[in-house]
């Protein structure tokens, strides 16, 4: 991650605004492979990034609907999703204050990362998108959204501008994606949960 700054800071908006810079392919030795996505990114007040630590609100990982009656909704209520997927459950939570611990429906919090990467298969000139959560279901939550560091070093706003690099590791990109053409959109948050402009990689191929 490189950041600069000079004497006259300039006037930026305080949402952020990011440009696409390069996707690199690095193989691994241990079985898992990287995907390496950089961006530029530029900040008027450089309210930038979270620390893994911060799970309080707005920043919690979930959310957790209730029913008409103001109860949490359980594994096999009406309101509850018809099909199961870990994504939608936690199983550990105690409703009632007997230790009895329930399957709660729960809602990803969006706000919980502050950088969103979907990923895009190519076929027949047409783009459809490869959800992770979803296409792993029942099995896993696999998801590449994550969280950059805090970027200001500084105890006051500064505008800041550089480049982020964010890399992503998984066993499946060479068996899931093979020869198969792919694109990266990206887009990050701030603290105050502004929403930067989404960009685009160019199309390419696992591996080359």
């Amino acid at each position: 991650m490189a950041i600069f700054s000079c004497e006259k800071p300039p006037e930026l908006p305080t949402t952020p605004s990011i440009t696409f810079e390069s996707v690199r392919y690095a193989p691994g030795t241990n079985g898992f492979d990287s995907l390496i996505v950089t961006i530029g990114f530029e900040d008027g007040n450089g309210d930038l990034g979270l620390a893994g630590f911060e799970d309080d609100p707005p920043y919690q990982p979930v959310n957790y609907p209730r029913n008409s009656q103001g109860d949490f909704i359980l594994f096999g209520d009406p309101e509850a999703p018809a099909e199961y997927n870990v994504c939608d459950y936690i199983d550990t939570l105690d409703v009632t204050g007997d230790g009895i611990l329930d399957t709660v429906y729960v809602e990803l919090n969006p706000n919980h990362y502050n950088i969103e990467v979907e990923y895009f298969l190519k076929h027949d000139g047409q783009y459809e998108e490869f959800d992770w959560r979803r296409e792993f279901g029942p099995l896993s939550c696999e998801t590449f959204d994550g969280r950059y560091p805090p970027l200001n070093t500084a105890e006051f706003e500064r505008p800041l501008a550089g480049s982020l690099s964010y890399t992503m590791t998984s066993s499946g990109f060479l068996p899931l994606f093979g020869n198969d053409t792919l694109q990266l959109r990206v887009q990050i948050k701030d603290r105050a949960l502004n929403i930067s402009n989404r960009v685009e990689s160019p199309d390419f191929v696992v591996g080359q």
